[in-house]
């Protein structure tokens, strides 16, 4: 199996009951094509960068699972028909996974780094702020 995620939008507006709704809904139809979900998280609502159907704002979801090719065109199918899903897209995270190694997370692998555009590369005497030495010649002359 592959493992997927799938983040989705849906009206900002609709009530608990239709969330959860939707959430069975998915979890049915990933368990009739005999994928396993590894979460569902609620992001909560958000501003959009631009307005669906009229709409400035959405709930955002996303979807963790491994699943084959045949249960991800299904599962995008009944998220194009719901007309409460304003917008979705599906990216393929891992080629081949197995649902223990996409349950747990991997022991001794060291926390990502955060770069930041503008700020000068930290190293590890520290943050380098000073322009590196430029090779002079005899007559003083940058090269």
């Amino acid at each position: 199996m592959k493992r997927y995620e799938t983040i989705f939008i849906t009206h900002p507006e609709l009530s608990e009951e239709d969330h959860a709704e939707l959430e069975e809904k998915l979890r049915s139809t990933v368990a009739t094509l005999k994928g396993d979900i590894v979460k569902l998280e609620d992001w909560g609502t958000k501003k959009l960068g631009y307005a669906i159907h009229k709409n400035s704002r959405g709930r955002y979801f996303l979807l963790d699972y491994l699943a084959a090719a045949d249960l991800v065109r299904e599962l995008e199918r009944n998220l194009r028909l719901n007309d409460r899903v304003l917008k979705f897209q599906t990216v393929k995270v891992d080629e081949r996974s197995s649902a223990e190694a996409a349950k747990t997370p991997k022991e001794g692998t060291p926390p990502e780094k955060i770069v930041r555009i503008g700020e000068p590369p930290v190293t590890p005497e520290g943050p380098r702020t000073e322009e590196p030495e430029k090779a002079k010649t005899e007559g003083g002359e940058i090269k």
